[in-house]
């Protein structure tokens, strides 16, 4: 008898948790829902701006970044701000104009499924001397890993995510 009474002491006890965690499974699904058709939304019209958090030059280390460098994308321009470490062939005139800094009107945005449900945008800078071409590979859930190409650089990648582009 005292057994029977223990174990019902310890199911009246774990049940509350139990529905507890399965209401917070529910929740967590329900927000990583709506996080994947956010993201799918942002991409499909063309309006988000990617945050650099890690810089990944083609020799040496990982290098931690601040939030302040980022590309927005729109409908009709590009503006990056992205810092660059790596070797250049060609120098700039200007010391000032180091990194990778543009705002484009002239390019072309090609988007493209990538795997497991993400998104692959290529983008072709035409303004300027130099061709740049990116790759943003983006998944579902905003997180984002984009590589520069350059003709006068050597290739530079950058992780981080995606967010709503502000107007």
């Amino acid at each position: 008898m005292k057994k029977w009474c223990i174990l019902w002491l310890c199911v009246l006890i774990i049940a509350p948790y139990s529905a507890l965690s399965a209401q917070e499974k529910k929740t967590k699904k329900a927000q990583r829902k709506e996080q994947m058709e956010k993201v799918q939304n942002m991409v499909d019209l063309q309006n988000y701006k990617f945050v650099a958090q890690y810089a990944l030059p083609m020799s040496g280390r990982s290098i931690i970044l601040s939030a302040d460098y980022d590309v927005v994308v729109g409908n009709d321009s590009i503006n990056a701000y992205l810092p660059y470490f790596g070797r250049a062939y060609v120098a700039p005139a200007d010391p000032t104009e180091g990194g990778i800094k543009f705002n484009s009107t002239d390019f072309d945005y090609r988007l493209e499924k990538g795997k497991k449900g993400g998104w692959m945008a290529h983008i072709d800078i035409h303004d300027g001397k130099q061709r740049i071409r990116m790759t943003l590979n983006i998944t579902t859930t905003g997180i984002a890993h984009l590589s520069v190409n350059d003709d006068y650089r050597q290739t530079i990648s950058f992780s981080g995510y995606v967010e709503e582009r502000k107007r």
